[in-house]
């Protein structure tokens, strides 16, 4: 069942870069308008500023900067496949609920959330392992606040390696990630902490970090030759496809193009290779045609209209 499963999503993934690959090609449709379709938007109620919640997001507040298997560990937290299941089916991520790691007080979801910002965790459409039958949903805690650090150990060894697995199979239905791909996320999670950043500090969302993900993982999957990879090789086809929801029409096609290509390369897994050079081209087109991207307030505001 898990092999289905993993089957099951990577095919979910890879039929909508074929739809992206076919709409890429076609006519500009009229006025050149553009068809929004990022996640993010399904998961906020309609009291949110779809713009502001688009454009910026918590400070990540990290203990270090920089780490390589907490940046894995990052582009892990933001991949729907990490968790499996009716999450991945529906584009929830790590980081749908904990935004950079934090809370999100707009998350919302018809039968999963009561008040903006909550969520009910034993709820029975994600899995049936913690299903109570009982509506109650508790607020989605900021992992990097004191509240968020202590609800499980990040000293005792092997204390929070084991919570997360247990969210990902038991809160999730997912497939039991492997040692080393629990490690990198582990490592995120611990080096959350709010007192490395100023109280209520946000960040401007930008292609940049995306970036800096794909890099990070390009460098591990061509370094590994493990089954763990798949993991890696999925959380990055997951980045492409958000650079993708936000470089969105005719005028965004050199990008396009792009990040479709690179999204092929990595469904030839397990011979999956991204180099440097492949990431360097793709930063030259996101650069010059981030003007038109809906990273940008006057983009964003004309799509959302």
């Amino acid at each position: 069942m898990d092999f289905w499963r993993r089957s099951l999503n990577r095919y979910v993934l890879v039929s909508a870069f074929l739809l992206i690959a076919t709409t890429c090609h076609s006519a500009p449709k009229q006025s050149d308008r553009v068809q929004i379709d990022i996640d993010a938007l399904q998961w906020i109620g309609e009291s949110v500023d779809p713009v502001a919640h688009l454009l910026s997001e918590p400070a990540t507040c990290l203990v270090v900067e920089g780490d390589a298997a907490v940046v894995r560990g990052e582009l892990l937290f933001k991949s729907p496949l990490m968790l499996g299941g009716q999450a991945a089916k529906s584009g929830i991520s790590c980081a749908a609920c904990h935004r950079n790691g934090r809370g999100n007080p707009d998350f919302t979801m018809v039968g999963i959330t009561g008040s903006p910002g909550t969520a009910d965790v034993t709820n029975g459409f994600f899995s049936k392992h913690r299903a109570d039958k009982t509506f109650n949903p508790v607020f989605i805690p900021d992992l990097a606040s004191v509240e968020g650090r202590t609800r499980v150990s990040r000293i005792d060894p092997g204390a929070l390696e084991i919570f997360l697995t247990g969210q990902v199979v038991e809160e999730f239905d997912g497939a039991s990630p492997n040692h080393a791909v629990i490690a990198d996320l582990a490592a995120y999670v611990r080096a959350l902490d709010d007192g490395h950043c100023k109280p209520g500090r946000t960040k401007p969302q930008t292609w940049q970090d995306e970036v800096t993900l794909l890099r990070s993982g390009a460098r591990h999957i061509n370094s590994i030759k493990l089954a763990s990879s798949n993991s890696y090789v999925d959380a990055m086809r997951a980045a492409l496809g958000r650079l993708n929801a936000r470089f969105p029409g005719s005028r965004s096609l050199v990008a396009r193009e792009r990040l479709i290509e690179l999204s092929r390369q990595l469904s030839k897994y397990p011979n999956a290779s991204v180099s440097q050079r492949d990431l360097d081209m793709l930063e030259d087109a996101l650069r010059q045609q981030e003007d038109n991207s809906l990273y940008q307030r006057a983009p964003l505001l004309a799509a959302l209209q």
